[in-house]
């Protein structure tokens, strides 16, 4: 066992109190959301050009309510605090959208006794639109305990992983302002701390402590790539933070990392930028996937055009999130040019 050089039990305890560690605890099954089979109202397909519709996505935001977003966005102690600038944030953003955004929420950790590294059992908030009021209400819950980021993805993957949204894709928002941990397996001595090391050599208290960043990546690239969910990545307060290049890699895992020079994830380091950065996820998630409503034979051939002009699939293209129900997303710079009001349309032939 490791020892520690001598330390006061209640300083000890105050450090652990601090980080959110906690007693392992043993996974709960997660049931998955209901299923609902492909829609039977597809008309056949018609040879010529069509307007594609706009869909109306369900995006589960994952929510960090650690103990540090209790923090400012510059790391101090005091107000506002990181917990308020997020639901300002969101309050700015979501409601507008309330009609064309289906919305869930996954806390982490979630309530309950001991609850410094669990999640709950099932989704914070279900998904559907009209939830803005509801996502925000979940703010009055106060910041408390580790960073579970690996549990809440797959927990909220989990929840999506059985729903196809009634006209519209799937996708999650992390919103978090750090490192993951809450990974009991972890070697205090080798890992990397998320929390102050302690004692001489210096090693994190608790493995719950420790930097839980392969998993967690894994995590989310499995939910990419194996269920088709992209991530969006919001780093709140995190122009200092040593764990940048961890919040860059969740990012390029999840799939639809931010455009442009700097970070793959969206940084925030002021609540203008936070706003700004949901503006642009939630204008991506409504302007961005859209519907043929037409049922598309093997040998019929569709044609994406942007503003009149031929599209290819790829990734600064497009792609097919359900084509067996005519739903498509836009990609890279395609997306950007659908948020800028350029028209989407399609050339069917049909045989």
């Amino acid at each position: 066992m490791l020892r520690l050089r001598a330390f006061g039990l209640a300083a000890l305890l105050a450090v652990a109190a601090a980080c959110g560690r906690t007693e392992p605890v043993v996974p709960r099954p997660v049931p998955p959301v209901q299923a609902e089979a492909p829609d039977a109202g597809l008309k056949p397909c018609v040879t010529g050009t069509l307007e594609l519709q706009p869909a109306v996505p369900t995006v589960m935001f994952v929510i960090d309510r650690s103990g540090s977003m209790a923090d400012m966005l510059d790391g101090r102690s005091g107000r506002p605090r990181r917990w308020d600038v997020l639901a300002s944030s969101l309050r700015a953003t979501l409601p507008q959208h309330d009609a064309d955004l289906a919305v869930g929420a996954v806390l982490f950790p979630g309530t309950g006794a001991g609850d410094g590294c669990q999640v709950s059992a099932s989704a914070d908030l279900v998904p559907k639109t009209g939830n803005a009021g509801a996502l925000l209400d979940l703010f009055a819950r106060q910041p408390l305990g580790g960073t579970p980021t690996f549990a809440a993805v797959n927990l909220a993957a989990s929840q999506l992983a059985g729903l196809r949204a009634a006209g519209g894709s799937r996708a999650l928002v992390l919103t978090t302002d750090g490192a993951p941990n809450c990974n009991p397996s972890l070697d205090v001595a080798t890992c990397t701390c998320t929390a102050p090391s302690l004692g001489f050599p210096a090693v994190c208290l608790g493995a719950e402590n420790c930097l839980d960043d392969a998993r967690t990546i894994a995590a989310v690239a499995g939910a990419f790539t194996g269920q088709h969910l992209p991530t969006y990545v919001v780093g709140l307060g995190t122009d200092t933070n040593q764990f940048r290049s961890t919040l860059d890699n969740l990012a390029l895992a999840g799939g639809v990392p931010r455009l442009g020079p700097g970070h793959n994830y969206y940084s925030a380091a002021s609540e203008q930028e936070l706003t700004d950065a949901l503006t642009r996820i939630t204008e991506q998630l409504t302007r961005c996937t859209y519907l043929t409503n037409t049922a598309l034979g093997p040998s019929d051939v569709m044609t994406l055009l942007v503003d009149g002009g031929v599209v290819l699939p790829g990734s600064d293209g497009w792609e097919w999130t359900d084509q067996a129900n005519g739903e498509l997303r836009l990609l890279g710079s395609t997306c950007v040019r659908a948020v800028s009001g350029e028209q989407v349309s399609a050339r069917l032939e049909c045989r």
